[in-house]
């Protein structure tokens, strides 16, 4: 008889991204990577297999039961103890043959989101007697620091020993661009759920497809990461990727970590996975934990739009969004709120996305970012286009007057190669042109306009 072990770790971004310290967002990202290595070893001494071990999602079998015991009422309060703040479930199924099924795994799965349902009392829970951290509302345990600071901060310092080069990376200052943007990117994989089992059919192991996959979310991460990039990598693991970087790299490194990631699966694990991302945009003083919060959102609107064209294995895709406003909103209220316009006549949306890597028949990335540094030259027209849309709240008819005013000075304009970008709005899509920025794109008016100026007024031109 053996033992088929899980454990779900949670609460992870809550505790990397409690304060906007970047000290504290590394030592605490170190702490989580810890957790993995800390697994490794403390089953070394057990007879057990690793399936999984990444991204807060543990997996292996045991061979005794008794070792199964032992390890279940250790590792829990190990890691609790280790993270203040972070919470373990766990769950165990015994397996019938020699080797785990997809019942089995299923099985677990539900087990374990039973226990990840059942309400957990925190170690550093505080009285009211107790005198407060300002920034993170838990008990100090010294004159600044309450117990989860004062591990990350520990954590960080170890870090920087090991990594003396990195010492730059002290605040976030120091990830910001000239107009102090940063960007926070959430990048998933698509269709694990459907490719597990085909593999399995196949005789690979899950244990092996893990590790080949996690080898691969890390080279993907590597070479989309140039040397002039400042990026810190927050959560790098399974099929997960969240990092936080200088707002003008954000772009092309989603790009390149996309195009990586398809080629470095299909090498590693013999299919192509692709993948989604979502980009927040904030001031490096916006709350962190919100942008975190957007940049998901975001990747799970570009996974939703992306499973229409392939159920099965939905094409790589990004959305953005660059947060202007002090107050934080969900994603279907910044669309509610920011980003439909509604004059006399019609009704005009300005999230022109997803933008994708591949896929026919969609506005792809490197066509939004051609359009970008188009858009960026002298003589350019943005300024008037900025003031085009704020008509458009207006009204259609005077709207429409002054795009034709913008591109007859745009087609004197010495500076200004209005066929180039026409070209390079129709590659968007076949009806937008220089006198047509509104067209219908999934059911609705949309244009690519708000797009193109909201990443402008975030980065600068390199």
């Amino acid at each position: 008889m053996k033992y088929l072990y899980g454990a779900s770790v949670q609460g992870i971004q809550g505790f990397i991204f409690e304060t906007n310290k970047l000290q504290e967002i590394v030592g605490a990202s170190e702490i989580v990577k810890s957790i993995e290595d800390d697994f490794v070893e403390r089953t070394r001494n057990f007879s057990t297999t690793i399936l999984m071990n990444a991204a807060g999602n543990i997996k292996a079998i045991f061979d005794k039961e008794e070792e199964c015991q032992a390890f279940v009422l250790s590792f829990g309060k190990m890691v609790e103890q280790k993270a203040y703040g972070i919470s373990i479930s766990q769950a165990v199924v015994k397996i019938e043959g020699e080797c785990e099924t997809q019942e089995d795994i299923n099985k677990l799965e539900q087990r374990l989101k039973i226990q990840r349902n059942k309400p957990s009392i925190a170690l550093d829970l505080s009285l009211n007697i107790m005198e407060l951290n300002s920034k993170t509302a838990k008990p100090l345990i010294s004159k600044k620091e309450d117990r989860g600071t004062e591990q990350k901060t520990k954590a960080y310092r170890a870090f920087l020993e090991k990594n003396p080069h990195l010492k730059e990376f002290k605040e976030i200052s120091s990830l910001s661009n000239g107009k102090n943007k940063i960007a926070v990117i959430h990048a998933d994989g698509n269709g694990l759920g459907m490719l597990i089992p085909k593999l399995r059919e196949k005789g690979m192991e899950l244990s092996a497809f893990s590790k080949a996959l996690n080898e691969a979310t890390q080279e993907a991460f590597k070479k989309a990461k140039r040397d002039t990039m400042s990026i810190r990598d927050v959560i790098l693991g399974g099929d997960d990727m969240v990092v936080i970087c200088n707002a003008n790299d954000a772009l092309q490194f989603t790009k390149d970590f996309l195009q990586f990631f398809e080629e470095e699966t299909q090498k590693k694990i013999g299919h192509k996975l692709t993948a989604c991302a979502g980009i927040a945009y904030a001031n490096e003083k916006y709350p962190f934990h919100y942008a975190v919060s957007l940049a998901e959102e975001l990747c799970d609107a570009t996974k939703k739009h992306a499973k229409k064209i392939n159920e099965d294995l939905a094409p790589s895709s990004l959305m953005f969004h660059n947060i202007q406003s002090s107050n934080f909103q969900s994603w279907e209220k910044f669309l509610e709120d920011e980003l439909t316009i509604r004059n006399d006549e019609e009704v005009i949306r300005c999230d022109f996305g997803p933008y994708y890597l591949n896929a026919k028949n969609q506005a792809g990335i490197q066509d939004f970012i051609n359009t970008l540094e188009a858009y960026r030259c002298d003589g350019s027209p943005i300024s008037r286009l900025r003031a085009w849309l704020g008509e458009l709240y207006k009204s259609k008819k005077y709207a429409l007057a002054m795009l034709e005013r913008i591109n007859e000075m745009a087609e004197q304009s010495s500076d200004w190669r209005a066929c180039v970008m026409q070209k390079n709005l129709q590659r968007f899509n076949t009806n937008l042109s220089n006198e047509q920025l509104i067209i219908e794109k999934d059911g609705e008016l949309k244009t690519p306009i708000y797009d193109v100026l909201q990443i402008l007024s975030a980065t600068e031109a390199k």
